[in-house]
């Protein structure tokens, strides 16, 4: 799964990585995003063009009676179920996301507890998540949110965690936010060599830590 993850890509960055767009929402750097935040997710506007905008991490379905006050958020989505999942089904097929990073994190157990590493791509390039978003409510009660999906984890990283997000390839973000076509081909788990991970202070097991120093590898 993937529960914490960094982004601190300024807008004139994500607008070299997904080409132009009109928005200017107030992006803060994060070391430590973390769920029911609002992050930046790239989506397609009427005309497929790409639109940014920041977004509640943890999806809410559009059913849900509760509304994000009361519904668990279901920060994450298994790309071999999420077509047969009610929850996800409607989003995958129609309102599907780009959610930029430049890392995210997971856990080791220890005898002292648990040990956080940072997970980056071992090229250095910001990592881009393949998501789904739904709308609840109306008005002024609108709320958007989002999950990742995630595949099952590479040789890189399985021996921290067995799921890993989906990551889509710089050629296929237009196509992947594309409703017409299926999104299938694009779930699927990253080549061996691609991600490389390091040990991190434990600091970043709090939510309330977000800074930069988080991501010191640490002995």
């Amino acid at each position: 799964m993937c529960g914490r993850y960094v982004i601190t890509i300024t807008l004139d960055e994500l607008r070299a990585i997904f080409g132009e767009f009109p928005d200017r929402p107030n992006l803060q750097p994060s070391w430590n995003a973390a769920p029911t935040q609002n992050l930046p997710v790239i989506r397609a506007g009427g005309s497929g063009e790409p639109r940014l905008s920041l977004v509640r991490w943890g999806l809410v379905p559009h059913w849900s009676r509760d509304g994000p006050a009361k519904t668990k958020p279901l920060i994450n989505a298994r790309c071999e179920t999420a077509a047969e999942k009610p929850t996800f089904r409607q989003a995958l097929s129609r309102r599907r996301a780009l959610i930029p990073a430049n890392g995210f994190y997971e856990w080791s157990k220890t005898e002292e507890g648990k040990q956080p590493w940072y997970i980056t791509r071992a090229d250095g390039a910001p990592m881009v998540f393949a998501g789904l978003w739904e709308r609840w409510g109306e008005g002024a009660s609108k709320v958007d949110s989002f999950a990742i999906l995630t595949a099952e984890a590479n040789n890189d990283i399985a021996h921290l965690h067995h799921r890993c997000p989906v990551m889509i390839a710089p050629q296929d973000y237009s196509a992947w936010l594309d409703r017409e076509n299926d999104p299938q081909p694009f779930l699927k788990v990253e080549p061996d060599g691609v991600l490389t991970a390091r040990k991190v202070s434990n600091a970043v097991n709090a939510v309330r830590n977000d800074r930069a120093e988080l991501l010191d590898e640490v002995e």
